[in-house]
């Protein structure tokens, strides 16, 4: 036993110095069914370089949020910084979307527990050894079969560093998030659009093997009906995807925009499921 103990005792240490590395790690947060706080995927940060942040929300079962682009009902996550002088906060990047029910009701949004990532910019270098504060209100909607407005302050502190290491359990989640952005299509492959009197019809090139068990487009904006099916069949050159106009699109759209989703992947040698797209819309 007395061996056993000897044995453990450096992993215990280094479990420890693992955990004090982390100590930049955001307060959790339990507001409702969701958990939250904000998280970094190195170290610290440097006193030069920019660094990214994620927000982090994980869903107890049965509970979703919304998508930038929610469809027929729903609010995306926002968040407002409130940051040191110099620095500079991005665009919100969502991960992808999924279908969820807000009862009845087929919208884009997300289950389980996701990151949303912000790159910040410093202007000027910050002071070696000093501790920047990094804070935001959030704003959500989370919904099952009623749907809760939620709030929250939420804040970080990272320590400024000469070099900063990756965090051994934060930075292969932010690496799997880029990994699972939509990508644009190869050159190669050319899908087309086109409107008639209540909707559109997507035109995807040929693929590989028998027909895919799910594709889905999710569509920016108010655009596309997302509580409608969306009907895949066979087309000339490949296969059509029959999508419904939402009654609150705007009038005079000129192109459809959003991501198309293949469960199977594209099958390029990354193999992505999404694929980004705006496309002119020809008249049918």
């Amino acid at each position: 036993m007395r061996q056993v103990i000897q044995l453990m005792r450096p992993l215990l240490l280094l479990a420890l110095c693992i955990g004090v590395a982390r100590a930049d790690t955001g307060k959790i947060r339990k507001i409702g069914p969701l958990e939250m706080g904000l998280v970094t995927e190195s170290m610290g940060v440097a006193h030069e370089k920019s660094f990214w942040l994620a927000w982090r929300i994980r869903r107890d079962n049965g509970w979703h949020t919304y998508w930038k682009f929610p469809g027929d009902v729903g609010v995306p996550p926002t968040v407002l910084w409130d940051l040191p002088a110099g620095l500079q906060a991005g665009e919100l990047v969502f991960p992808p979307p999924r279908k969820i029910m807000m009862a009845q009701v087929g919208a884009h949004g997300h289950t389980g527990e996701t990151l949303f990532l912000c790159k910040f910019e410093p202007k000027t270098p910050f002071r070696m050894g000093e501790t920047i504060r990094i804070q935001g209100q959030f704003s959500w909607l989370t919904c099952s079969q009623t749907c809760l407005p939620g709030y929250a302050d939420l804040s970080i502190e990272l320590k400024v560093r000469k070099s900063v290491s990756p965090d051994p359990m934060w930075k292969p989640r932010f690496d799997l998030f880029r990994e699972q952005q939509p990508v644009a299509p190869p050159k190669d492959w050319e899908p087309s659009a086109s409107s008639h009197s209540d909707g559109y019809v997507l035109s995807i090139p040929s693929l590989p093997g028998d027909q895919p068990s799910e594709v889905r487009f999710f569509g920016e904006g108010r655009m596309i009906r997302s509580n409608a099916p969306q009907i895949l069949r066979r087309g000339k050159q490949g296969w059509e995807l029959l999508l419904t106009q939402s009654p609150w699109a705007r009038k005079g759209l000129t192109h459809l925009s959003g991501l198309l989703y293949r469960r199977e992947g594209w099958g390029t040698e990354e193999n992505p499921s999404f694929y980004r797209l705006n496309l002119p819309l020809s008249k049918n």
